[in-house]
């Protein structure tokens, strides 16, 4: 998977965002800064309009990240399904609605981007294809979200089944909503490179990054246990195998 793209006259290594990753920094401020990289590609600042897909809480529940975003866009748009979460102030246009049933003009957004939201489709054909018609030609999607080639996802999908998912992160992290994050239904159909090429032919390119390191999964395991999920980390590591965050870029 190659993380360089070519447009015009502009290159862009995306592979010093990976490394920064490796290193040890949490993963939100990279990711804002690839949306940031990507907007200074396509143009210049406050021209250009940028859609939040999944926003209410921040970007990866980062608010301040959010309004450093929103800052250099002409027109900040957010989508976000959760009717309990109010949105931060400086959105030009908010749609409370599943992505898919937001009225935008097509050919509308410059940028559009969603994190950690890929895995909760339950019918990915219809984000896509929603997608590819509210871009303009040239435009472009960034997708943060979990990579279901990592154990971690089968592991999430075999506690959900056996119905201890809920019950093991109440009893490490509180009570969801209040003292942890929403843990809001997975469904992993769009969260390898095989199933987005499946369902994104109409754009002229894709570009895949994946994101590992030893320890990144800390929050899932006790102290006392975390050996566990660092031993496996080291055993993907070591073998080249995907980490658990996949990032996806489609251009149109």
């Amino acid at each position: 998977m190659e993380p360089t793209i070519h447009r015009g006259t502009k290159e862009i290594d995306w592979a010093p965002f990976v490394e920064r990753y490796r290193r040890g920094e949490w993963r939100a401020p990279i990711f804002a800064d690839i949306i940031l990289t990507e907007m200074r590609r396509l143009g210049p600042p406050h021209t250009l309009t940028l859609l939040d897909i999944g926003c209410g809480k921040g970007f990866d529940d980062d608010r301040r990240l959010q309004a450093k975003i929103a800052v250099e866009a002409g027109q900040y748009l957010g989508v976000e399904p959760d009717e309990r979460i109010a949105p931060n102030p400086f959105f030009h246009h908010f749609y409370s609605c599943r992505f898919e049933e937001a009225p935008l003009r097509p050919g509308s957004v410059d940028l559009a981007f969603a994190v950690m939201v890929l895995e909760h489709l339950e019918f990915p054909d219809r984000f896509w294809s929603h997608l590819h018609r509210i871009l303009r030609e040239g435009g472009a999607f960034w997708g943060f979200t979990m990579d279901a080639r990592h154990w971690f996802a089968k592991a999430s999908s075999l506690t959900k089944k056996l119905g201890i998912k809920e019950w093991y992160l109440n009893w490490l992290h509180g009570r969801k909503g209040e003292e942890r994050y929403e843990n809001y239904p997975v469904y992993y159909r769009s969260n390898t490179p095989e199933q987005i090429q499946r369902w994104t032919p109409a754009f002229r390119s894709r570009t895949f990054l994946n994101f590992n390191r030893i320890g990144q999964l800390d929050y899932y395991f006790p102290a006392s246990l975390r050996w566990i999920g660092r031993g496996m980390d080291r055993y993907w590591l070591d073998r080249g195998l995907p980490g658990p965050i996949l990032a996806v870029r489609v251009e149109k």
